[in-house]
């Protein structure tokens, strides 16, 4: 897909997927799931603003604009779908996670990867950056390949301009608190998975996921951030049509 959004309206469906991306992330993380979906079923994977573009692009962006394109997205489709199934990776999750509130009756689950409620960074992490960046990626490093694919931002050798992006990590930070105030409060079955090598999210996220009971979260032996084994990918996709079958009957009206 090459960071391009992907849309599929399917006439007379009453179920839609919509999946929400990380920062600096791509719609292309979500290749696995999207096999999955059935074929009657329509999908919105979204690009969010300033994604898929350069460093600037990005600078310019802001969180104010994903919220608004993310809730603009949920109006729309909760106008013409009786189920919505959220998918997000990573910063997604939280947009997910904050519109499982209730309020609205069309969102029936989620399902979530990688869930930011406790960030870090990992030096492995910066390294494998600094590799992508100088185009020098060892060809069994299998955890920066998959974080250069899965990182939509054109890489910039001018080093100084991703201190631009000082403004959106701090939006993020403060995104974070806010929906982990949120996770009481989540009124919908969601599956969430972490990744056990994460560079940039915590396992110390399941303190907050635990409370809630409609909250199942599984570990994903030996992934990081980016990067998934196949068994991890199987199991994951496994866990995400066994969701389908049960949001197909679930009623379309609470």
């Amino acid at each position: 897909m090459a960071h391009k959004e992907y849309i599929r309206e399917i006439p007379g469906s009453d179920t839609v997927v919509l999946c929400i991306h990380g920062i600096f992330g791509s719609p292309d993380v979500f290749k696995p799931i999207l096999k999955q979906i059935p074929a009657d079923w329509s999908v919105f994977n979204i690009l969010l603003d300033g994604h898929g573009k350069s460093v600037q692009d990005f600078a310019r962006s802001s969180m104010t604009k994903w919220k608004g394109q993310v809730q603009r997205t949920l109006t729309y489709l909760s106008v013409r779908y009786s189920k919505i199934i959220i998918v997000g990776h990573s910063m997604g999750t939280l947009f997910a996670l904050q519109a499982a509130d209730g309020s609205n009756p069309r969102i029936k689950a989620l399902f979530l990867l990688d869930v930011p409620l406790m960030p870090i960074l990992r030096p492995s992490c910066a390294s494998n950056a600094l590799q992508i960046l100088c185009e020098r990626i060892p060809a069994d490093n299998k955890v920066a390949f998959a974080q250069n694919a899965a990182v939509s931002v054109t890489p910039d050798k001018r080093v100084w301009r991703y201190l631009t992006w000082l403004p959106r990590i701090l939006e993020l930070s403060k995104e974070i608190e806010i929906t982990r105030k949120c996770i009481s409060k989540v009124k919908v079955p969601c599956r969430v998975f972490l990744s056990q090598k994460d560079e940039l999210v915590s396992l110390r996220s399941y303190r907050y996921l635990k409370g809630n009971p409609r909250i199942k979260v599984s570990m994903l032996p030996g992934a990081t951030h980016f990067y998934f084994s196949e068994e991890n990918t199987a199991r994951m996709q496994r866990a995400f049509a066994s969701m389908c079958r049960k949001v197909r009957t679930m009623p379309a009206k609470k």
